[in-house]
């Protein structure tokens, strides 16, 4: 590991997110920011082993215990009947709103590179997601978008959407990390006219690559702590996960506190203050009594 990212960003680093629509920041995040949250994630694949077992569809001699956490729910997974079961069953289409992606979404240094690009009143966005992409798995292979795109452009077409993309495992072309176009946000939003024709696709709208603005493509091989900064504007995908490990990750978004969010439906939380420190979400529990 390098060594540790200062508090917030350099004039540097904010001019090139600025100019490419995206940063990477290196060893940025300590391991107690994410440790929680992969604890949580390790529980979820433990569960989703045993129901399995239980659902008859997994031996219950291939529970592959002693396997670690980037290993082991593709392995499960593999010895099904069903391959996709457990993701199906366990991790698609859930939002957690747990201590551990509370703790993840609001650690110090994270919020510091944030407030360096937003300011210090920073919401926690309404969209975020954690992703289990499983080797050889064709329906959590997300082609080339923008993220405005999945928002509402009218509402947030003006709101500086600031994404972070993180890796719980490393993450590197094999096993399917980012791939982002550099300068692309300044294309505005692109038509999205692409549509995964994969049964059972999680995510498959998109760009066309007829469509596609033109700049380098960037691959962001990142290790566990790093992080990528992307503008709700900029294109990028994540690329199929040819490799053995599971592509632990997660996006969390943060945008002005007081700017539409382009889910007006969908609560955030507050997760800096300066003007009102007591609104500031204590824990998760304050998150969820939003949605109470």
């Amino acid at each position: 590991m390098g060594t540790q990212q200062q508090s917030g960003l350099t004039a540097q680093q904010k001019q090139q997110f600025y100019e490419d629509g995206f940063l990477l920041v290196k060893d940025l995040l300590p391991q107690q920011a994410l440790q929680p949250l992969m604890d949580e994630l390790s529980d979820k694949v433990e569960e989703g082993t045993r129901a399995a077992v239980n659902a008859g569809v997994l031996d219950a001699s291939k529970t592959f215990d002693d396997e670690p956490f980037e290993t082991r729910l593709g392995l499960v997974s593999l010895a099904c009947s069903d391959p996709n079961w457990i993701w199906r069953n366990s991790f698609s289409h859930q939002k957690i709103r747990t201590a551990g992606m509370y703790t993840l979404r609001t650690a110090p240094e994270l919020l510091d590179v944030v407030g360096s690009l937003i300011g210090q009143e920073i919401l926690a966005h309404p969209q975020f997601n954690f992703r289990a992409k499983l080797p050889k798995q064709d329906i959590t292979v997300i082609p080339w978008h923008q993220d405005l795109a999945y928002l509402i452009p009218e509402e947030a077409g003006e709101t500086l959407v600031v994404n972070v993309w993180l890796p719980l495992a490393r993450a590197y072309k094999e096993n399917g990390c980012m791939q982002v176009i550099r300068g692309s946000h300044r294309y505005n939003l692109v038509p999205h006219n692409y549509n995964d024709p994969t049964p059972g696709h999680t995510g498959g709208k998109g760009i066309s690559e007829q469509e596609l603005p033109p700049g380098d493509i960037v691959t962001t091989e990142l290790d566990v702590g790093d992080i990528l900064l992307t503008s709700e504007r900029v294109v990028h995908r994540g690329l199929p996960n040819t490799g053995n490990t599971v592509r632990w990750s997660v996006d969390t978004r943060y945008s002005q506190i007081g700017l539409p969010t382009g889910r007006a439906h969908v609560p955030g939380f507050i997760a800096r203050s300066q003007k009102n420190p007591e609104s500031v979400a204590k824990s998760h529990h304050d998150w969820n009594r939003q949605f109470s």
